[in-house]
């Protein structure tokens, strides 16, 4: 609550606030804001305000018939326990708008993160720390230590899952552990990519945010009774000089409209958006959200006309930015987003949205099947001129064709962490790289900006094993947070203690890892590490066993179940869809050739070994002669051998 003041005073206020805007009449009307100014001044620069709400709550008070912009000038870092809400009465009128910008020489920050700092060392042994909860943090799922997201404690399940009469899944009592706090651990279900022995008899299950598996590096645990926040450091992370943030707010800033009264005429202008954490996450069950993840740091709906220009959205635990729905007409333009857990920019049930000159690096980090950008059924969206890497699957969705008269144009989309090798199964296809592709010449400064310094990757995740004939195939998913340099390769590790060290090169082209001079009639389970330029990511969680065996009855593939080919200019479109029994082994392989001394060509790699019916192999290959083919043959390999072959005809 804001303190109390005099009559008096508020009345000089007053008059002082009407003489400053008295001033500014038929001119440019401005307040200013500063973390360290007094929500009781006239909001000029010289006495400035101390909160963006109460420079909102002025502004109503001035824009109901605008004869230009109005200007609220911020600086300074503003610590967000709820979002800042925009509704109708904020808008701009008479075409202008209202626009929240840093202040001269300024970069403001809305910050939903808490400092946590006096770290002590509690356990030598693990290299295990503490620190003191910060003073109003209830709860959070995100620590970002010198902006490296740090991870939940996570593990397999050791205890046995009970059915209880009403369906429920409990834990079953087990002597050997007893968790300290019960009522914050998480039993999430199986981590949907993965495959083969995650799949394989009884399903695993993981045990996420408990104390006693405390101990790996990157890994952190919030004891809520004592108050304490643990934490394992990486490599070269000295928790005596490291600034970390434990993140509080799910949301920022949180504008809508209502029906036939839409928000409109707001533009957020060199802003710095960070720290945001999904404690409702659908993940893990608890609480309903909207469609695609938690609520993001910035929501606008039943809005239009609302500008962001070169802000920034980092370290974010939530989606970063929603437009929609019922949002119309908006720009994106020379933005950042940056290490954001969730998709980056959501434009969903919206129209007439322009993103342009903006990067998306390091997105969508720990959802794999989320996008950079998200189009849910919006219409006459232009994504042009900007930068998308550092993405695990998908740059942006749905499928172009299938978003609603939408275009993009001139954007430089680098490869995924799983690189398809041309179009990614519901992805979008890959684009010729011009000359002057990405962000223009007036905003390459943005690319140069680091979210972190140098560090170790994250360990990958969905690892599964195949069993064979003295040996087993292992696959995962790469990390999308590789540390600031690429990860180089990977280390598998076997539960007998062998190790198997494959390049990134190599498993880009294949998807999978060949870990032989195993015996069989023996379980067996593997992690796997990632290791880039500063080091090596702690394992992965281990596979469920498998044991290798000489399969009596292994034979090739059947025939794919079905298949196309399209031709355009110099090359060749192909959709496979996997046989209906794969003979008892993977498929590894898909080749296709034209006639009997065509030329052949094979498809390997992660999406190969990960298709299924509902996503088929998609690719785009080049330089694919069918201008003289009548028919294409396409077929299936395992470990068994190449399977008989799919015939399409082509038209000729």
């Amino acid at each position: 609550m804001m303190p109390g003041v005099a009559p008096s005073r508020n009345a000089s206020i007053a008059r002082l606030l009407a003489l400053v805007l008295a001033a500014a009449a038929g001119s440019h009307a401005a307040l200013w804001v500063s973390s360290g100014g007094d929500d009781r001044s006239p909001g000029t620069e010289e006495q400035p305000l101390r909160t963006i709400e109460r420079a909102r709550d002025i502004v109503r008070t001035l824009n109901r018939d605008m004869s230009d912009d109005i200007t609220v000038f911020i600086g300074g870092t503003f610590r967000v326990a709820r979002p800042i809400e925009f509704r109708p009465e904020d808008s701009g009128t008479n075409g202008f708008s209202i626009v929240y910008t840093a202040a001269p020489g300024e970069h403001p920050v809305l910050s939903g993160g808490l400092p946590v700092a006096g770290w002590n060392l509690a356990d030598r042994s693990r290299n295990l720390w503490w620190a003191p909860a910060p003073e109003g943090l209830p709860d959070s799922h995100d620590l970002f230590v010198d902006g490296v997201p740090a991870s939940r404690t996570r593990s397999r399940l050791v205890q046995a899952f009970l059915r209880s009469p009403a369906g429920a899944t409990v834990a079953a009592p087990d002597a050997k552990v007893q968790w300290r706090n019960p009522g914050d651990i998480v039993f999430p279900p199986p981590e949907p990519g993965a495959i083969w022995s995650e799949r394989l008899g009884a399903p695993p299950f993981f045990v996420v945010n408990a104390f006693e598996l405390l101990g790996t590096p990157g890994e952190w645990y919030f004891d809520r009774t004592s108050r304490r926040i643990y934490y394992t450091p990486r490599a070269g992370e000295d928790m005596a000089a490291a600034g970390a943030q434990a993140a509080a707010a799910e949301a920022l800033i949180d504008g809508s409209g209502s029906q036939g009264r839409p928000l409109t005429g707001l533009i957020f202008k060199g802003i710095r958006f960070e720290f945001t954490t999904s404690i409702h996450s659908p993940a893990e069950g608890s609480g309903a959200q909207p469609q695609g993840g938690p609520a993001a740091a910035v929501r606008f709906t039943r809005a239009g006309a609302i500008q962001f220009l070169e802000d920034e959205f980092v370290h974010l635990g939530t989606p970063a930015l929603d437009l929609g729905p019922g949002f119309e007409g908006g720009t994106v333009e020379g933005c950042v987003f940056g290490d954001v857990a969730w998709t980056a920019l959501r434009i969903a049930e919206a129209s007439h949205v322009r993103v342009a000159n903006s990067r998306f690096s390091y997105v969508a980090t720990a959802h794999p099947d989320a996008a950079a950008i998200d189009l849910g059924r919006s219409e006459a969206t232009v994504i042009e001129h900007d930068q998308i890497d550092h993405f695990p699957r998908f740059a942006i969705l749905p499928p172009w064709g299938q978003s609603g008269a939408s275009r993009r144009a001139m954007n430089l989309i680098s490869p995924p962490a799983i690189d398809f090798d041309g179009r990614p199964p519901e992805g979008d296809p890959r684009e010729p790289v011009a000359p002057d592709a990405g962000v223009t010449a007036a905003y390459k400064g943005i690319l140069a900006e680091r979210f972190c310094g140098p560090t170790t990757p994250r360990a990958p995740t969905n690892v599964s094993a195949e069993p064979g004939d003295k040996f087993a195939y292992v696959t995962w998913d790469p990390p999308c947070l590789d540390g600031g340099s690429p990860v180089a390769s990977y280390t598998i590790a076997s539960s007998g203690g062998a190790t198997v060290t494959a390049s990134a090169a190599e498993f880009r082209a294949r998807g999978y890892v060949v870990f032989g001079n195993l015996e069989n009639g023996h379980a067996v389970n593997f992690t796997v590490a990632a290791a880039n330029a500063t080091g090596a990511s702690p394992p992965s969680l281990a596979t469920a066993n498998v044991v290798p065996a000489r399969k009596k009855k292994l034979k090739p593939p059947q025939p794919p179940k079905a298949a196309s080919v399209d031709h355009l200019d110099a090359e060749a479109r192909i959709q496979v869809t996997p046989p209906a029994a794969d003979g008892g082994s993977p498929v590894l392989i898909y080749s296709f050739s034209s006639g009997p001394f065509g030329k052949r060509v094979d498809l390997e790699g992660w999406d190969v070994i990960h298709a299924s019916e509902a996503a088929p192999v998609a690719r785009t290959i080049s330089g694919y002669p069918l201008d003289s083919a009548s028919a294409i043959a396409i077929s299936a390999t395992n470990a068994a051998g190449e399977g008989k072959p799919l015939i399409l005809s082509l038209q000729r």
